[in-house]
């Protein structure tokens, strides 16, 4: 039950001070009323004032305050509340200012797409140059290596069990030496042969001059060499007792560059050019041999195993070679009956250098031809004698 009058019409008295008195209780009111009507309490009189609400505020001008103020009516009486200053937007005493954070520089494996997402990784274009010149540089080396590698010999596994080797006997060459004074003479002796302009020049230089002088005049040919040539470094050296005679030859290039292979020999303590040998020189011409005129000779060939074969030469009763002229021009056939004495001799020569991986496909051999049976082309003749290997005569 509400205890509190309305007050009615009268206005509720305000204080000097600003607060706002409420009506007195009705009790009080109604003995008052009593006693004498119509009678106001003393404004003043703190026995006779109600609850008073009292707001605190900074002094401001109330005339303009009080016009502001929201009015809220109680039971027909008009309660004017004191209205609430806005507050101002809050401000801090002090304002720390936010540091930044340094973050530590990444390398590009700990980057990743979250925190780096449109960052841009392009190097530089020097530097990109450099790199690529350094790749391209390493794949040309591991090439180069790889290369290497491949090219070297591989070594051989180790045996599991202890080889016994044969002594091999090793031939004596009389007056010759790999590395000594006897290359030394022939590099000498081959420049004054190649510089000779006549066949008089040319004859105290070779092997068997009396015999060969008639044959210089018809089949020599002079080099053309400058006054200042000689064999160059390059020119290999070689020894050889092949045919059952020591000798020594140098291979290379002549003035003209066209290759030479000149054979030495020893002729009592001199050294000699073998004129025939180095020439390549036959009994008889192949182009002769190879129209079928004639009745063969002692020819200096390059002679390979081939499997050619005719009616006049079956297989099952000669081997057949290939024989190519020193200039390797032209070619003629040669066929070995299988029971001849040669046969097994210059089959073993092949056999021999099969398995020698460095030996040419072809050999220097002389033999002796002899007449072909009926029904045989022109160019093919019958091998009566193998000689000796290689060209120099014994």
């Amino acid at each position: 039950m509400d205890v509190w009058d309305d007050g009615g019409e009268q206005a509720h008295p305000a204080r000097a001070t600003g607060g706002v008195m409420l009506p007195t209780k009705r009790a009080r009111i109604a003995r008052a009323a009593a006693a004498s009507p119509r009678h106001d309490p003393e404004p003043h009189d703190p026995a006779a004032q109600g609850l008073r609400i009292d707001v605190r505020r900074p002094a401001r001008n109330l005339s303009t305050a009080a016009e502001q103020v929201p009015v809220k009516e109680y039971g027909g009486a008009v309660v004017k509340l004191e209205q609430v200053l806005a507050e101002a937007p809050f401000q801090a005493a002090k304002v720390i200012p936010a540091l930044e954070m340094a973050v530590p520089e990444e390398s590009r494996e700990t980057q990743g797409e979250g925190q780096d997402w449109g960052k841009s990784r392009h190097l530089p274009l020097l530097r990109w140059l450099m790199i690529a010149g350094t790749s391209v540089g390493g794949v040309i080396v591991a090439a180069m290596a790889t290369q290497e590698l491949m090219l070297a010999p591989k070594p051989k596994p180790p045996a599991s069990h202890l080889e016994v080797v044969e002594e091999s006997k090793v031939v004596e060459i009389l007056g010759f030496e790999l590395d000594g004074p006897s290359e030394a003479t022939a590099r000498s002796l081959l420049a004054a042969y190649a510089k000779a302009t006549t066949p008089e020049e040319v004859a105290p230089l070779i092997r068997d001059a009396a015999r060969l002088t008639p044959r210089l005049s018809q089949d020599w040919q002079p080099w053309h060499a400058p006054a200042d040539w000689l064999p160059a470094r390059s020119a290999e050296w070689q020894i050889s007792a092949d045919g059952g005679k020591p000798h020594g030859r140098l291979s290379g290039r002549r003035p003209d560059f066209t290759p030479y292979r000149v054979y030495f020999v020893r002729e009592g303590e001199a050294l000699r050019v073998d004129w025939e040998a180095s020439e390549g020189l036959s009994s008889v011409a192949f182009a002769t041999l190879e129209r079928g005129v004639g009745t063969g000779g002692i020819i200096r060939a390059y002679v390979a195993a081939e499997n050619f074969y005719s009616q006049a030469f079956p297989e099952s009763e000669y081997h057949s070679y290939k024989l190519l002229a020193p200039d390797r021009e032209l070619v003629i056939w040669g066929y070995l009956k299988l029971d001849s004495p040669a046969a097994p001799a210059l089959l073993k020569v092949f056999e021999s250098a099969a398995r020698d991986e460095t030996a040419p496909a072809d050999l220097p051999i002389t033999l002796r031809l002899i007449p072909p049976p009926k029904g045989a082309q022109k160019n093919q003749w019958l091998i009566g004698e193998m000689l000796h290997i290689d060209w120099v005569s014994p």
